[in-house]
């Protein structure tokens, strides 16, 4: 009997090892060239070097060959977007082919490994702004968040207990 409580002690702990042990999702950016944020990209010049940018969609254009998110950013941890930190600025995301707006809508998150290889005059709302395009090698939509994961504060129960303030 008391074997079976130690293999359903162990398990989880195996799980919660592996997880995290995870790789990010993406291959990272160039190592050698410096990252910058997608304001500094349109102030400062746009960076030569492949640039690993992430955020939250706010709008999705279909092209005949392409498609062009408009994606407030974030700072990333572990390539995901930081939605609770003040934003980067904006860009658009240049992806080759398709993209369904059901699947890639307002409000999803977002990361892309690409070269910003222009920058385009637009609007947000009445105001004039830049936007550094990237044109993305690889894209990654994040699984969207529950209601119930989004909660904060509280007492959460697991291995040991979390107080979230």
């Amino acid at each position: 009997m008391p074997q079976n409580w130690v293999r359903w002690l162990f398990l989880p702990l195996m799980f919660l090892g592996l997880a995290a042990c995870a790789t990010p999702p993406l291959a990272p950016a160039d190592p050698a060239g410096p990252q910058v944020t997608p304001r500094a990209a349109v102030v400062e010049g746009l960076p030569s070097a492949e640039q690993l940018w992430g955020g939250v969609i706010v709008g999705v254009h279909n092209r005949v060959d392409h498609t062009l998110l408009e994606v407030v950013s974030y700072p990333l941890r572990k390539q995901e977007p930081l939605t609770t930190r003040m934003t980067d600025g904006r860009f658009r995301l240049q992806v080759r082919g398709f993209l369904d707006p059901v699947d890639y809508r307002t409000g999803r998150r977002i990361t892309a490994r690409g070269s910003v290889q222009r920058s385009e005059a637009g609007r947000i709302g009445d105001v004039d702004y830049v936007f550094p395009v990237m044109v993305a090698s690889e894209v990654h939509l994040w699984p969207e968040v529950s209601t119930h994961e989004r909660r904060s504060g509280g007492v959460t129960f697991g291995i040991g207990i979390g107080i979230g303030l």
